[in-house]
């Protein structure tokens, strides 16, 4: 869809921000990554271990 980032991170990983599936960069805006998918609050939770 959008120009590959390779990887690099334009933001933390947060609620509402896009993730690549291809390389796993995270931007806030869709066209930034070439296979979006929207993080969710749940999406997040999932790798962080629970102590």
């Amino acid at each position: 869809m959008g120009s590959c980032l390779k990887g690099k991170s334009e933001v933390k990983k947060h609620p509402g921000a896009f993730k690549c599936e291809k390389c796993g960069a995270v931007s806030d805006k869709k066209k930034h990554v070439c296979k979006p998918a929207k993080l969710k609050k749940k999406d997040l939770e999932k790798g962080k271990k629970k102590k």
